[in-house]
């Protein structure tokens, strides 16, 4: 079975299905169009059930060999989605916040779960992505422009969120939405990367409108760390790892 899920974005899609997943230990199977260039939650959701198996673009063919969660990211047209649910035992589930008018997505539901108040209407949203993979960034750096960027510095951003690999080898999540006022970067359950570049994917998504994405990007470049002093910050990081395990 193909369970889809849609609402508007920031409702509470990706929260659903990790509640969802939670309670199974069995191999579920999660895809999200077009999003392989910066799978953002399904790097999240992987990290915090590793049995998820992630299915990518050309491989709708197989997401009858589990339980998939099929997230529909907000921009996509639910209509064009149609054939693929039609192919499989489908089941809809729409996150819709109360406050928020949305007749196609009652429609389209089989089951309607009530979602996170606080959104706003996807008309005139943009998104802007950037691929973060190989990049380590300075935390402070980082925490400075999260902050200005949801506080409306480059645009007036309804959702934000990211995947980051910071100089401590660990890989973080950050996940922002309107009416969310907590700062928060949360260490996944990954493995530390302490030796160059990192091989792993990582990036940003941000929707909102007016947003400055060449500004973005640029401040983005900015808390990158520069390759010359990656190896100098790894071996202070793996020195103090030493030191810790010998005092325990």
């Amino acid at each position: 079975m193909i369970i889809a899920v849609a609402s508007p974005p920031g409702a509470g899609k990706t929260h659903w299905i990790h509640q969802q997943l939670a309670h199974t230990d069995k191999p579920v199977g999660y895809f999200s169009p077009q999003t392989d260039s910066v799978p953002i939650d399904a790097t999240y959701l992987q990290s915090e059930c590793p049995q998820l198996k992630l299915y990518q673009t050309g491989e709708e063919a197989e997401l009858d060999k589990t339980i998939t969660y099929l997230e529909i990211p907000w921009y996509l047209d639910l209509a064009g989605i149609e054939p693929l649910l039609q192919t499989y035992d489908s089941h809809r589930v729409a996150i819709i916040p109360s406050d928020t008018d949305s007749k196609e997505l009652e429609t389209w539901a089989d089951e309607i779960i009530p979602g996170n108040n606080d959104t706003k209407p996807t008309t005139a949203l943009q998104i802007h992505r950037g691929v973060l993979t190989g990049e380590i960034l300075d935390f402070d750096s980082l925490a400075t422009f999260w902050l200005e960027l949801i506080q409306g510095a480059y645009g007036d951003v309804v959702r934000a969120k990211g995947i980051f690999d910071l100089v401590d080898g660990q890989v973080y999540y950050s996940d922002f939405r309107l009416g969310k006022s907590e700062l928060e970067f949360k260490p996944l359950n990954l493995p530390r990367w302490l030796n160059g570049k990192p091989d792993r994917q990582s990036g940003f998504e941000i929707v909102g409108s007016n947003l400055n994405k060449a500004e973005i990007a640029q401040t983005v470049r900015d808390c990158c760390v520069p390759e010359s002093a990656i190896n100098h910050y790894q071996q202070q990081v793996k020195e103090s790892l030493a030191t810790e395990l010998e005092v325990v």
